[in-house]
Formats: C-alpha cells, structure tokens, sequence
C-alpha cells in the first residue's frame, strides 16, 4: 500500500505520517517546510521539498496512492486575513491541484481532507453536527467550505473523498514556537517560557479539544472505509472546554502561578465551539480516550524528557 501526505513536516501530517510508516505503507511527504519542522520526517524516505499550492506537482504524481492525507495548508485564522492569498493557495488551490491529477490519472484512490469546524462558524445551537449550517464567514473557512465542495464534485466510483472537520488538536510534537496557530499550544508556550499568557479575546471563550493519538486511532477506522466515502465527518470530543479552564490546568501541571493579560480578540475568531460525536463513533466505532488534562501532561513530559519528534 502506497500514501501520500501532503503537509507531512507538520504537528498533525508528521504523526499520520510516522504512523502509516509503522503499519507497513510506503509512505510519501510533500513540504514546504514554511512551518513544518525536518525532524517530523524522522523515517520518510520520499520527501518532495514543495509548495502544494504554487509548485509543479507532476513528480509527485508519478506515483499512484491508495490513500492520500491532504494536510498541507497554513491553519490560522489570523495569517487568513494578513495574508489571504496565500491561505487560498495552500488550502483550497492545493486541494484543486491534487483532485486534477488524481481524476486525470483515473486509479483507485480515497483523499482524506484536512477540513476545520470553523466551517460551522459560532453561531446558532450547539454542538455541531455534519447537518448543522454552514455559516463560517472568515477567510480561513471559507477556503476549507470550497475546499469540501470541489471534493465533493470530484468523487466518483475510483475516486473517494472524506473531509474531516478538525476539531482543536493538540499533543506532542505540536509547535509552540507559532504563536499564531493552536489555541492551547500557544498558552502552554507562553507558559513555559514564562509567567505571562496573553489572551486574544475572551476568557469565556470555548473549543472541543482532541488529542493526536485519538486522532490517529479514528483514522485508522476512517482509512479506506466505505461507509465514509464522500461524507465530511467531526473529529471531535465532545466536550466543551473554557480559556480559562485551559490556563488553571496548565497552571496545576506546571505548579506555576500565571498571569493573564487580556487583549483584543482575533478579527474572525468565534466565542464558542463544541462538535457532536454521534456520527463518528457510529461509524467508526470508537470514542476518544485521552482527556484534556492527561493530553496537556503528555506534551509537557514529551518536552520534559526530549522525545517531542519521536
């Protein structure tokens, strides 16, 4: 068996990666190392340094792929409305590019799509289900909605898509160096190297966090399953989780008194988000494991002890 993962160098391509190396696949990377980091593709013998979205991608697509991780993509809503050219191209041009050459090469493949909740926007009831209103408005979710549709058109009998609408993962491995990207990332960084967090925006503010290696445990049951093709699906906890309640229990493990400087909110950025698990745990048959507080102490071991890219 033979994957693609584009996005590969990153916090979550790195992992699905290094994860499909140790269950057999002969494993290909796409990178352009903007913000991913070299040692993710610890193991990956095929790594094309390029831009998904600008780069010719013919040699990439020498290869046919049984499966195919499209996680290449800047993820921030901030950089989506300081630099919206380029989180056009790496999300949604990128996605185009990689639909063209797999419909025009006409084999068996099933593209799995990095899409984002933020496609539900804040609004309206919660949680969040596959059926629940479209009403993202800012630039980064506008990219991943059209990104879901032109997917959605490509599907056909040898090609098979599903887009998975991330939730807010975190764990080992994740960058804290980016403070643009990454809601818990960025106050755990912030933490470490200091007693100051500033918060953009409220202390009200929630999100529905998920660990990477529940994460990998639900893609294992999505990979090359029928009853996902062309479905867009949660990948979610199910539990809500406040800005502050984040802080307090980084606060706790880190035995550190912090002090929070609030500052104006992110233009796009929304109050609240919690997803419904009801659809993925019916078809995938597994429910997430880690909880917020075990999933906080496992990056901070990870760092404690120096395996954070292992």
């Amino acid at each position: 068996m033979r994957a693609l993962v584009t996005g590969g160098a990153g916090f979550i391509g790195g992992h699905i990666a290094r994860d499909l190396l140790k269950r057999g696949y002969e494993v290909f990377v796409v990178d352009n190392l903007r913000t991913g980091d070299i040692r993710n593709l610890k193991g990956i013998k095929n790594f094309f340094n390029l831009d998904v979205g600008k780069d010719d991608l013919s040699q990439v697509f020498k290869n046919n792929y049984d499966v195919i991780y499209h996680f290449a993509g800047q993820s921030s809503v901030e950089i989506s409305y300081s630099d919206p050219i380029y989180d056009l191209d790496t999300n949604t041009r990128s996605t185009l590019k990689i639909l063209k050459h797999v419909s025009e090469s006409n084999y068996k493949c099933h593209i799995i799509f990095a899409s984002s909740m933020s496609v539900y926007g804040g609004d309206g009831s919660m949680p969040k289900n596959e059926t629940s209103p479209l009403s993202g408005k800012n630039f980064y979710a506008i990219g991943k909605r059209a990104s879901e549709a032109y997917l959605k058109s490509y599907s056909s009998s040898n090609l098979n898509v599903t887009s998975l609408r991330l939730f807010n993962i975190y764990g080992p491995g994740q960058n804290l160096k980016n403070l643009s990207q990454g809601m818990l990332s960025i106050y755990l960084a912030q933490a470490i190297e200091g007693k100051n967090i500033i918060v953009k925006g409220s202390l009200d503010r929630s999100r529905d966090f998920v660990h990477i290696f529940d994460v990998l445990r639900f893609l294992k049951k999505i990979e090359n399953n029928q009853k996902l093709f062309n479905k867009e699906i949660n990948i979610c906890s199910g539990k809500e989780v406040k800005v502050s309640e984040i802080i307090e229990l980084i606060s706790n493990l880190l035995n550190k008194k912090l002090i929070i400087i609030e500052k104006e909110g992110t233009s796009g950025d929304i109050k609240r988000m919690l997803g419904c698990t009801k659809l993925l745990e019916e078809l995938t048959g597994i429910k997430t494991e880690i909880n917020l507080e075990e999933g906080i102490k496992s990056m901070i071991e990870s760092l404690k002890n120096e395996n954070y890219f292992s």
